[in-house]
């Protein structure tokens, strides 16, 4: 189930891009890489703001729906 924002835009629900990125994961790197990966990620206490921030420090909103609305 999606949820419906301005503009036509549909957002996936938390728990299905978590599932999918989990899948993803282990197809690139395999169930071994997949699950140091997450144990190290999941585990530790992680500042989202300052990873948003480093990621994506000079792009807009406009910019990342773009680049959302372009795939």
């Amino acid at each position: 189930m999606c949820k419906a924002v301005k503009n036509n835009v549909t957002l996936p629900i938390g728990g299905q891009v978590i599932t999918e990125a989990v899948q993803t994961i282990i197809e690139r790197m395999g169930i071994t890489k997949a699950a140091v990966f997450l144990r190290e990620t999941m585990s530790q206490p992680t500042d989202y703001l300052a990873l948003k921030e480093k990621l994506f420090a000079k792009t807009s909103a406009a910019d990342v729906y773009a680049a959302i609305k372009a795939k």
